[in-house]
């Protein structure tokens, strides 16, 4: 609607440059209503005929429909295909303004879009949730929340979070124990064992809170070996001659020579590429396979448009020759060269 009423004033604005010195000042004013009613009355028209009215009308029952269902209800039907993708994601967005000062249920529409992969989407209804009640124990409620989806991109997002309330306060007991977890998951063992020791340093020696620091640091230790040799890394050659803006995320795959769906993948920030990429055992994707018994396999390492592990349209990426296998320790240097089409 709004751009037909753009329309119109353009449509004047030529009428009166057009006619401007054709007709008197009394004539040019029954040219300007009169071109004014005819431009409104053909805008309403064409806006009923194209269907905008129509999806207006189909998008108000719609939500009719579904107004009487909870978020459970309303999300059980969107997984049980009753509602498609878009109809559900409409009713969230509708809802999440019916009640704008209701924290829980900001958290609870968060979490339906963090269930559906939709981590923007339960970033900003966190935010707002947040915004309600603005606490360290509200954003470490969040971070909790996308600690608990065990997804790499919901791990940054709780990073964020976690690391806004260490700005304010950087011996906060429980971000530091949770800052830790965070880490640990992502598999960046040292810095895992860097906030759990600002934590220990704190505990009171021989205390039992102690004890499970120590534990928790000795874990992380362990999984810290393991990684230095349990490993491949991948390096990118050409990393300074790629668009690295046009991208939002990249991934390091193996995949059987012969195809089908990859053996093991790790998705990182383009930030991460500098310093090489690790893959572990801990990145398979397969049930029951072991990645160093893994054979006739590619190394492969995607810089992905959307962000998404499926190839997408303009996605860049570079891969070795058949491997008879991988070995632990093992580097790799790929150059990105190839474009999906």
């Amino acid at each position: 609607m709004i751009a037909w009423i753009v329309l119109t004033l353009v449509a004047l604005a030529w009428a009166a440059w057009l006619f401007g010195g054709v007709f008197k000042s009394s004539n040019k004013k029954v040219l300007y209503s009169g071109m004014l009613l005819i431009s409104s009355v053909l805008s309403l028209f064409i806006y009923f005929k194209m269907g905008a009215h129509a999806e207006l009308e189909a998008l108000s029952e719609k939500h009719q429909s579904l107004a009487g269902l909870s978020l459970v209800e309303l999300a059980e039907k969107a997984q049980n295909d009753e509602i498609t993708a878009l109809e559900f994601l409409t009713e969230l967005r509708l809802r999440s303004e019916q009640d704008p000062d209701n924290k829980e249920k900001w958290l609870q529409l968060g979490q339906i879009f963090l269930r559906f992969g939709e981590i923007d989407e339960a970033d900003q209804a966190f935010v707002r949730a947040i915004d309600l009640e603005p606490t360290d124990a509200s954003r470490l409620q969040v971070a909790q929340i996308f600690l608990e989806s065990d997804d790499q991109a919901a791990f940054q997002r709780a990073d964020r979070h976690i690391g806004l309330v260490l700005m304010e306060q950087p011996n906060h007991e429980g971000a530091l124990l949770m800052q830790g977890v965070n880490q640990f998951k992502q598999q960046n063992y040292q810095a895992a064992i860097d906030y759990w020791q600002r934590l220990l340093d704190m505990r009171e020696p021989g205390s039992q809170s102690a004890q499970l620091m120590r534990e928790q640091i000795a874990r992380a230790e362990h999984q810290l070996k393991l990684q230095q040799t349990n490993n491949i890394r991948v390096f990118v050659d050409n990393i300074s001659e790629l668009p690295l803006e046009q991208f939002s995320k990249a991934f390091v795959l193996v995949r059987s020579y012969a195809g089908g769906p990859p053996v093991a993948v790790r998705s990182v920030a383009l930030s991460e590429l500098e310093g090489g990429v690790l893959l572990t055992p801990g990145d398979v994707m397969l049930p029951d396979v072991e990645l160093w018994q893994a054979q006739d396999v590619i190394v492969e390492i995607r810089l992905s448009i959307e962000g998404i592990a499926q190839p997408g349209a303009g996605d860049q990426f570079g891969r070795t020759e058949r491997l008879d296998k991988l070995t632990p320790g093992e580097q790799f240097h790929i150059e990105i060269n190839q474009t999906v089409n």
